[in-house]
């Protein structure tokens, strides 16, 4: 009788076990012993190809349930929200109730590792940005107007990052975060450097007496700040602007305004999400508005 490293070294076999693991539970598997190692992971495109079969593992789920990671609550000062302001993923139960189960056979590959996430584990907000604010949607429209998303190089690594890029069916971002198939790890991974990168190649007019008409600009809520390039260069005045999340440039910062920014078809083309009502006297959103969905409702 055959045993299970024999059965597992026969590539038909293991092509069926991948549809019933998770990426991780593969990993695992791989490194129980040299010879399943041998058979999942030393060939690189074998290992790519079981990942694409293997299902969702649910872990973005769980740490959206247990607000953990970039689930939990917002540290800082923001200013569209202030100080432990509501995050975006704390949403009401009465706008919607999201699914408790991952959904781990119906999952498409991260953007980034290539390992299957379904809806319910990717990262994405799921509430909508309360009118009139501007919304999150695209990188580099921010709701209090600042620069978290954007990354500017000088021209020397302005041109190694453009020859590097992979191809895309744009040549400028069009990221958006309600559809960015992204799965939490990744998501984090990109946040982290994005930060690091805001808070040691940035400065505000405020802190720093630099002549602003050297080197790259951006507004900054109610000021400006400069930007340098990660080698430590100033960024030049007419450089690109590139989205931090897919390194492609940004359109013409004059035409940034031309977009509605508090537009998310996400929501607003959803016929089951309720119209967020603001009250006509005071502006503020009216509790408890009425479900979206009208139809008959099945016994």
């Amino acid at each position: 009788m055959a045993n299970l490293l024999f059965l597992v070294s026969q590539y038909e076999i293991l092509e069926k076990i991948a549809q019933y693991l998770s990426t991780l539970d593969l990993f695992h598997l791989a490194s129980t012993c040299s010879e399943l190692y041998t058979n999942i992971r030393q060939n690189e495109s074998i290992f790519e190809h079981l990942k694409c079969l293997a299902l969702c593992d649910g872990n973005g789920l769980k740490a959206r349930q247990e607000f953990r990671s970039l689930y939990g609550l917002c540290e800082g000062l923001d200013f569209a929200r202030g100080k432990w302001g509501r995050a975006v993923y704390d949403e009401e139960l009465e706008v919607r109730v999201w699914n408790l189960k991952c959904d781990a056979v119906n999952a498409l590959p991260c953007l980034r590792c290539r390992v299957n996430v379904c809806e319910e584990c990717r990262y994405v907000p799921r509430v909508r940005d309360t009118p009139p604010w501007r919304s999150r949607r695209r990188p580099h429209l921010d709701p209090a107007l600042q620069s978290h998303t954007i990354i500017c190089y000088c021209t020397v690594c302005d041109e190694k990052v453009e020859r590097n890029l992979p191809p895309y069916l744009s040549d400028t971002c069009d990221c958006d975060q309600y559809t960015r198939w992204i799965c939490l790890p990744c998501k984090l991974k990109e946040e982290l450097p994005n930060q690091e990168y805001f808070r040691t190649r940035t400065k505000g007019s405020y802190e720093w007496d630099g002549d602003p008409n050297e080197g790259m600009w951006l507004d900054d809520n109610q000021d400006e700040r400069a930007f340098w390039c990660p080698c430590g260069e100033r960024a030049p005045k007419d450089g690109n602007i590139r989205c931090a999340w897919c390194m492609r440039k940004h359109k013409h910062r004059d035409t940034w305004f031309q977009e509605d920014a508090s537009k998310i078809p996400f929501f607003d083309d959803d016929p089951c999400y309720p119209k967020i009502v603001l009250d006509p006297q005071t502006a503020d959103q009216i509790m408890y508005p009425n479900l979206g969905y009208t139809g008959a409702i099945a016994p």
